[in-house]
């Protein structure tokens, strides 16, 4: 809490008033949840499956589990996120001069 304390200090405040901040600052970001869809579709409906994210290892069970139009739409975006990457890696190798 000290540290919290003399950051409070440096910026001219008090500890309530940085813990106060900082959770305005959250919930402005937070409050909502996940604009997707609730956390209570997997309680209402046991047929329910989340689209799965790319930043996570593919997960087969997972998939099996995909309706058809999820599974192109996940094709899609995976291919986006390729060609995207693709782009990024190779804008970087141009700066370096590495061809």
């Amino acid at each position: 809490m000290e540290l919290a304390r003399r950051k409070a200090r440096e910026e001219g405040s008090n500890l309530s008033e940085l813990i106060l901040k900082a959770l305005e600052e959250y919930l402005k970001k937070h409050y909502r949840g996940n604009p997707a869809f609730s956390l209570d579709k997997w309680v209402e409906d046991e047929e329910f499956v989340a689209m799965p994210t790319l930043g996570e290892k593919p997960n087969p069970e997972l998939v099996r589990k995909l309706p058809d139009d999820m599974l192109q739409e996940l094709r899609y975006h995976a291919y986006l996120w390729y060609e995207l990457a693709h782009q990024e890696e190779n804008r970087r190798r141009y700066e370096r001069g590495v061809r």
